[in-house]
């Protein structure tokens, strides 16, 4: 008789052990809570940091005119009446090469000759 109740405690011990560990208010699922948490607050740390540029930027277009004018000219290509735009044509480009007629003009390589 006191076998059986020895292994009954045992059973019943390991069977809370058990529990303890790998139950849904175990060791491993609070390990794996607190891992969550600390990337939670790491990602919440980056967005506090993002949020404090973007309110710095909401500020700058808001009441920095010469800001606003920059982004303006940047993004949009905008420009003031009085200004006048030349475009000078990068290296390679369609405007650099030579025409149909200049083409035509120069002497022609022949192959096997």
């Amino acid at each position: 008789m006191r076998r059986i109740l020895i292994a009954l405690a045992v059973v019943i011990f390991l069977g809370l052990m058990g529990l303890a560990v790998f139950g849904q208010r175990g060791l491993l699922n609070l390990h794996k809570l607190r891992s969550d948490r600390m990337k939670l607050e790491q990602d919440a740390g980056h967005l506090e940091k993002e949020n404090g540029s973007l309110r710095k930027k909401v500020e700058l277009l808001a009441d920095d005119l010469k800001y606003l004018e920059k982004l303006a000219r940047q993004k949009l290509g905008m420009v003031r009446r009085d200004e006048v735009i030349i475009k000078v044509p990068e290296a390679g480009s369609a405007l650099n090469q030579p025409g149909p007629e200049q083409a035509k003009d120069s002497p022609k390589k022949e192959k096997g000759k």
